[in-house]
């Protein structure tokens, strides 16, 4: 019974995150306002990001389910390389940006493989 409603409220929590992404796309600069956050704190903001990205990334990778680390690293090379397409499209420096997506791509592969292998997948 409990368990049901975790895996509930875990869905529930992916729609609120969409529901967050979607009131942003249409008009990024839009949306961090409706959602009321400021243009000015968003370096600190983006280290709390950081941080809670290192954080569930040991966490991953203590769990050790292969499944789960390519779900996460998938993700981690899908902001990677939106960042790059953002920085490219400004005329930025991008190279960090994508050389992490690479990097997260490296990892999703050698992760797929070993699935593959094991026949888990």
């Amino acid at each position: 019974m409990l368990n049901t409603a975790a895996y509930g409220l875990a869905w529930v929590a992916v729609l609120v995150v969409a529901s967050i992404a979607a009131v942003c796309i249409p008009n990024p600069q839009a949306g961090l306002r409706k959602l009321d956050h400021a243009v000015e704190a968003l370096p600190n903001v983006m280290l709390g990001r950081y941080l809670a990205f290192t954080g569930f990334t040991a966490f991953v990778a203590w769990f050790a389910d292969l499944r789960v680390i390519a779900a996460w690293s998938g993700a981690l090379a899908f902001m990677a390389f939106a960042d790059t397409f953002i920085y490219a499209r400004l005329g930025r420096p991008y190279l960090k940006h994508l050389l992490a997506g690479l990097a997260a791509l490296a990892i999703l592969a050698v992760v797929l493989a070993a699935l593959i292998l094991n026949g888990a997948a």
